[in-house]
């Protein structure tokens, strides 16, 4: 098994990704159908880690951008008891927080597929997600002093492609209210990558933890549906609505080159797991 030291692995991953991304912005050919949108939403939110499930609950986000630019914030809170085996314990009153800053540009493949509006392209993306799981170790029935505040956070870098299109729609009658432009977009990204999570910010009085991060292999699928309506009620606001999923896979480590190209190739699955799905709606500009 070839071996690589995580910290060396991820700036290099970074350095990579700040390249790629800014040159095919920079010499993008596709159409400008990039127009910023501000959408809200709710999502089942889910986080499994170290054999054990340590938030499943919904979640509130808010999402700022475009199909190849974008920044998520999302944050959600459980009531629910997890059980923690390294502590032998329960975690209550569990929050999560979660942010996603997405950059990247299009590699077109056909600028009029079939000779309609419809444009084919590979999206690149650089992903960077930060993860931060916030929980009291008590039961409900202990007074708030007794409480013991911990953390989990988690940080992953990943590069990936895909697939993706855009059709974009103009009707020859105006509908009232609706307009006459729309635009659809459909793409699909697979990103290999890293996961650290930072054992050494881990709280509480009981963490038994050493200050050494964790640093795994990871793998992003992420699909996307949106649909655009430009110009609502004749301004130069529009409606965007659609819905996202997005899943990590990712291992405890320490970092195998071998065991990403297996989680990259579906050859094996990383046992970690934190994804999310849900509708969104918003307006666009």
């Amino acid at each position: 098994m070839l071996r690589v030291n995580g910290l060396y692995c991820s700036a290099a991953l970074f350095a990579f990704l700040i390249l790629i991304p800014a040159r095919l912005m920079a010499n993008d050919s596709g159409p400008a159908y990039g127009e910023s949108s501000m959408v809200i939403g709710t999502m089942p939110l889910y986080l499994h880690y170290d054999n054990q499930t340590w938030y499943n609950e919904l979640a509130y986000f808010l999402m700022l951008g475009s199909t190849k630019n974008h920044l998520l914030v999302a944050y959600g809170e459980s009531g629910d008891l997890y059980f923690d085996r390294i502590r032998q314990n329960q975690a209550y009153h569990t929050k999560n927080l979660h942010l996603n800053m997405q950059l990247g540009g299009d590699a077109t493949i056909w600028g009029r597929f079939l000779r309609l509006p419809l444009h084919i392209y590979v999206p690149v993306r650089f992903n960077t997600g930060y993860q931060r799981l916030m929980f009291d170790r008590e039961a409900p029935s202990l007074p708030d002093g007794d409480a013991d505040r911990d953390t989990k956070n988690f940080l992953n870098l990943s590069l990936g492609a895909g697939l993706g299109a855009t059709y974009r729609l103009t009707l020859l009658n105006r509908i009232p209210i609706i307009g006459s432009d729309f635009t659809f977009d459909a793409l699909f990204v697979r990103s290999p990558g890293v996961m650290i999570r930072f054992i050494g910010d881990d709280s509480g009085s009981g963490s038994v933890h050493t200050n050494e991060n964790e640093t795994g292999a990871s793998v992003t699928n992420e699909f996307l549906l949106m649909g655009r309506m430009h110009r609502f009620l004749e301004a130069n606001i529009g409606v965007t609505i659609g819905m996202r999923f997005h899943a990590t896979h990712w291992s405890t480590g320490p970092f195998e080159f071998s065991e990403l190209l297996s989680a990259v190739t579906g050859d094996e699955i990383p046992p970690n797991e934190m994804n999310y799905s849900g509708f969104f709606i918003g307006i666009n500009w």
